[in-house]
């Protein structure tokens, strides 16, 4: 059985995971602004698509006439999110772009699916941060 510490210690990992691969250019593809502002308020500083209000082909067309090969699939948690993830995986592979969705199932299983939503994820992590008695 693993304690809420080792479940946050975890998610912290996940979240330092994330920094890297943004540090390598690796766009993240969300889907809004709020999702943004989460992820930057955790430190994450990167290339961030946004995909609510984009077709997923146009984004497609845009990521390969940029040359870019990989992406780090970041949809929120619930029904919604899991179907956009689905119809983005399906669309962007198919073009031979590499999408990770590892860091998105990891946020997940570390939250104990707590969380339905990007935006939520750095309120999510403070609290469980000052929850913490040292």
């Amino acid at each position: 059985m693993h304690s809420r510490m080792e479940y946050l210690m975890k998610l912290m990992e996940v979240i330092e995971e994330l920094k890297e691969e943004a540090k390598r250019d690796i766009p993240i593809i969300v889907e809004g602004k709020k999702d943004i502002e989460s992820l930057k308020n955790l430190g994450i500083d990167g290339t961030f698509i946004t995909v609510s209000r984009t077709p997923i082909f146009e984004i497609a067309d845009e990521l390969i006439a940029n040359n870019i090969k990989e992406v780090i699939l970041l949809t929120d948690f619930d029904k919604k999110g899991r179907q956009f993830a689905k119809a983005i995986l399906d669309e962007l592979r198919s073009r031979g772009i590499k999408v990770n969705t590892e860091i998105r199932k990891k946020i997940i299983k570390y939250s104990h699916g707590d969380l339905k939503d990007v935006e939520s994820l750095y309120i999510y992590i403070s609290r469980r941060i000052e929850g913490i008695k040292f």
